[in-house]
């Protein structure tokens, strides 16, 4: 089922991760680059939109 995957994987934009975690935008990009956060992008070129895995979020703000 398709549709139960996508709802099991859900993403943020960048903002919303960096308020969850209590960091700004750029330490969230940083986590990304460091592979601590799971990501995609939405869009391209300079209207591409970093996503965030909630998964990936909850999973680092348990290790806190």
């Amino acid at each position: 089922n398709v549709m139960g995957l996508e709802r099991e994987i859900s993403y943020v934009d960048a903002q919303e991760a960096a308020r969850m975690l209590g960091v700004n935008q750029r330490a969230v990009r940083n986590l990304v680059v460091r592979r601590r956060l799971e990501s995609k992008r939405e869009g391209e070129g300079v209207a591409a939109r970093l996503l965030v895995s909630v998964a990936s979020l909850e999973k680092l703000l348990s290790e806190r």
